[in-house]
């Protein structure tokens, strides 16, 4: 694939499931090809009650990180707060080029 949006995708995943899951999105990916990962911003990797189930909040940093081993090139990662809601956070990742 040229590119993944995956946004909010992996939040109700376990801290321990994420790793596996940006490794198949770099598989499916092809080289050059972009992903964009929405997920919520937060000081820790801590759970919070959600909609269905439990979701995660991900530091931008440990977020980043996980993508870094999983092959990624992180090139942008926009963030946002509105009043009374959760922050946001998306991370724009590219797989480079074998």
């Amino acid at each position: 694939m040229d590119a993944i949006l995956a946004w909010y995708s992996v939040i109700h995943l376990t801290p321990s499931e994420v790793p596996p899951v940006l490794g198949e999105f770099a598989r499916c990916l092809a080289p050059g090809g972009r992903l964009r990962l929405g997920f919520f911003d937060g000081d820790t990797v801590e759970p919070f009650s959600h909609a269905v189930t439990n979701a995660y909040f991900w530091p931008v940093a440990r977020m980043r990180e996980q993508l870094e081993l999983a092959g990624f090139q992180v090139v942008a990662v926009p963030t946002r707060t509105d009043p009374g809601a959760r922050p946001h956070a998306a991370i724009v990742a590219t797989r480079p080029a074998d």
